[in-house]
């Protein structure tokens, strides 16, 4: 299952972001030789499939509030939560039951009737959520008209970062600002002194407007989990 989501993330990367074409290929082939180890080397790869399921479990949990209420952004959603979570989990059940059998001396490789049938069941469920997120991704693509733009300052989220960390708004009156993702994943715009929090999906807009700030210098970034190291900036109020 590892390697069916790591051929799913390859395609999406090649058709949204070919520049990103190594981070699928180095994840997929970790979980390839995971995979080979777990299979082909008794009982030891049965305990690096623990531990590699209790790893996949810790990082399927990393934003889980956000990624489970993004289901309109597909690496977001079925990425982590959905393939992610489920792979791990079967890794780590099916590693331990595997270490059980084998301690008992027992080589069968076949399951109970019940369990199969629950096994299929969630994958059937996995393929549904996921096939429901790739549709809700395509269709919430939406864009600002040249209209709205008008007067607007662009920022641009482009491969987890920001193409701008300096920004200005008028202490006096109204600065609007047009938020411009241009990733395949979920980004958000977030100030907490001013109490903007601003998410946007993938390949998306979003307009917002700041009302008289007080003088100062805020700090903005982007606040989904792993993002915000290199996704930040100050915005000043002259």
């Amino acid at each position: 299952m590892y390697l069916f989501i790591e051929v799913v993330i390859l395609i999406v990367t090649l058709t949204f972001e070919p520049s990103e074409w190594a981070y699928a290929c180095i994840v997929g082939g970790i979980a390839g030789a995971v995979g080979v180890v777990i299979y082909f080397v008794r009982p030891w790869g049965l305990i690096v499939g623990v531990l590699f399921g209790l790893l996949g479990i810790a990082f399927a949990m990393d934003g889980l509030g956000d990624n489970l209420s993004s289901p309109d952004s597909f690496l977001d959603f079925a990425y982590r939560p959905v393939f992610g979570l489920a792979a791990a989990i079967f890794v780590l059940g099916g590693s331990a039951v595997g270490l059980v059998q084998h301690f008992r001396g027992r080589t069968s490789t076949s399951g109970p009737v019940n369990a199969t049938r629950a096994v299929k069941g969630v994958l059937a469920l996995v393929a549904i959520l996921s096939i429901l997120s790739a549709v809700l991704t395509v269709a919430g693509v939406n864009g600002v008209s040249a209209a709205d733009k008008q007067g607007a300052t662009t920022i641009t989220a482009h491969v987890t970062r920001f193409e701008t960390d300096t920004l200005t708004a008028a202490a006096n009156g109204t600065t609007k600002f047009v938020f411009k993702n241009d990733d395949p994943i979920i980004h958000t715009f977030t100030i907490d002194a001013l109490n903007i929090d601003v998410k946007v999906g993938p390949r998306s807009e979003k307009v917002f407007e700041l009302k008289s700030p007080k003088p100062g210098t805020y700090d903005f970034y982007c606040r989904i989990s792993g993002h915000t190291e290199q996704m930040n900036g100050t915005l000043t109020v002259p």
